[in-house]
């Protein structure tokens, strides 16, 4: 029970991971929603960034790929439980 109620916020944690990434390629001005949003992913997010900037060769880093990073982890997780 505990773990189905796990596995259902990680996906709703998912879905919010899309709306802020999508929502950062539309360039949608802050708000209270926006900031929020912001607020629950950019904590998770900041780490990995870290993390692969230093592990990740220059050209790599074009790009932020701590959301795929963190989707791949998330999913991980929901497998293991």
């Amino acid at each position: 029970m505990i773990t189905n109620l796990i596995v259902a916020l990680l996906d709703v944690y998912k879905l919010l991971l899309i709306v802020y990434v999508v929502l950062s390629w539309m360039k949608v001005s802050a708000n209270k929603w926006t900031e929020l949003l912001r607020s629950v992913i950019e904590p998770v997010l900041n780490p990995i960034r870290k993390f692969m900037a230093q592990k990740l060769p220059t050209d790599w880093q074009k790009i932020d790929w701590s959301p795929v990073v963190l989707w791949v982890l998330i999913s991980i997780v929901q497998w293991l439980l």
